[in-house]
């Protein structure tokens, strides 16, 4: 069963994590690291448990990486799994399964567990209505539900390679930040549904801020702002820079703000992200502060 699966992780100086995620992988299935121009040890690490290694010249976004670990692919699945995750042994044999009793699902999220057992659940996206936001009960303790949902995350996204293909991958434009929410919107519009899966799961621990932990907060804000305006203006939703602009004042505006530093950071960076966005260039890779 395993030889239908190929798992693609991508790995940015992600040397702490990525040898227990490899390691957890069970036997028998390729893996791909696309290494997005590391400046530690990560391609060495991933090497070393026997991936066949990506190795960049730069830093390409995670989706334009995850195009290129699928690339070839003559499997009849894709997994991509962040790399500060680790399955469990079953994991990729029980997605496997309900690929197969659920032939147009393009789509599924394992349970997603944090380093406390709880569900990691994306209940909602800009793209999809209040009405289609996945119900809370699904996050309760010790969930088993299969079902059909309306979005899924790319922490532990688990693809049929066919419905990845016709929809074209991942938008490269989008550098971080709602990559997912992008691509299985598309999925949704070509006719494939969405599912989660939780008999299977993965525990993703959340990536290991390197630097000031304050700059890196501002930084994904601000990616998080021009990533957000791009989709929207990409799927027809009205005025997403207004919207954008008034999600950032009500950031600044709230008391929860003005007590903490890290918070007032990302506002202000969600502001910034949001006052810079062009459409223009960022298609053509001017996304950076």
């Amino acid at each position: 069963m395993h030889n239908r699966l190929r798992i693609v992780t991508v790995s940015y100086n992600s040397a702490e994590v990525i040898g227990d995620f490899l390691a957890s992988v069970p036997p028998g299935i390729e893996v791909v690291v696309v290494d997005n121009s590391s400046r530690d040890a990560s391609r060495e690490i991933a090497a070393e448990h026997g991936a066949r290694v990506i190795a960049l010249d730069r830093n390409l976004g995670f989706g334009a990486a995850c195009n290129r670990g699928a690339e070839g692919n003559e499997k009849d699945f894709v997994f991509f799994c962040n790399p500060d995750s680790t399955l469990t042994p079953d994991c990729c044999g029980l997605l496997i399964e309900a690929a197969d009793r659920h032939p147009k699902a393009g789509a599924m999220n394992p349970a997603i567990l944090n380093g406390k057992g709880a569900i990691r659940l994306n209940r909602r996206s800009a793209l999809i209505s209040r009405a289609e936001f996945t119900d809370r009960r699904y996050a309760e303790p010790g969930n088993k539900d299969s079902v059909e949902v309306n979005i899924l995350t790319g922490a532990a996204l688990f693809c049929r390679q066919a419905a990845f293909d016709a929809v074209g991958g991942f938008d490269e434009r989008i550098f971080l930040y709602h990559e997912d929410d992008d691509l299985v919107y598309r999925m949704r519009q070509a006719g494939w549904t969405l599912r989660i899966e939780h008999g299977a799961t993965v525990t993703h621990l959340g990536g290991k801020s390197s630097g000031n932990a304050i700059s890196g907060a501002a930084l994904k804000a601000y990616f998080i702002a021009q990533s957000r305006i791009y989709i929207e203006r990409r799927h027809g939703v009205s005025m997403p820079r207004t919207r954008a602009a008034l999600r950032a004042i009500a950031k600044l505006l709230s008391p929860f703000t003005l007590l903490s530093a890290r918070k007032r950071a990302q506002a202000l960076a969600y502001l910034k992200g949001t006052r810079r966005f062009d459409m223009q260039r960022y298609i053509d890779g001017d996304y950076m502060p």
